[in-house]
């Protein structure tokens, strides 16, 4: 993948967390209970399940992407 900022290649790895990869519009009291916050999305991509997610890491720039689109 490309960066959008630099267009330089992306490396592709991983991002973990214990309690699941989600995006809240509002930071949560409890992180761990993040997933049932109003609002909230799952990131789970195809990486293995819900706590592991593809992401693409930018070295220059300092940018992690992911795509929660991809299912592979």
């Amino acid at each position: 993948m490309k960066c959008p900022y630099c267009q330089k290649e992306m490396e592709k790895g991983f991002i973990q967390c214990r309690d699941g990869v989600t995006w809240t519009p509002k930071k949560q009291l409890v992180a761990a209970f993040s997933s049932l916050g109003r609002g909230s999305v799952s990131l789970e991509n195809g990486a293995g399940n819900d706590r592991t997610v593809y992401a693409h890491h930018c070295e220059d720039c300092k940018k992690v992407i992911v795509d929660y689109s991809e299912t592979k």
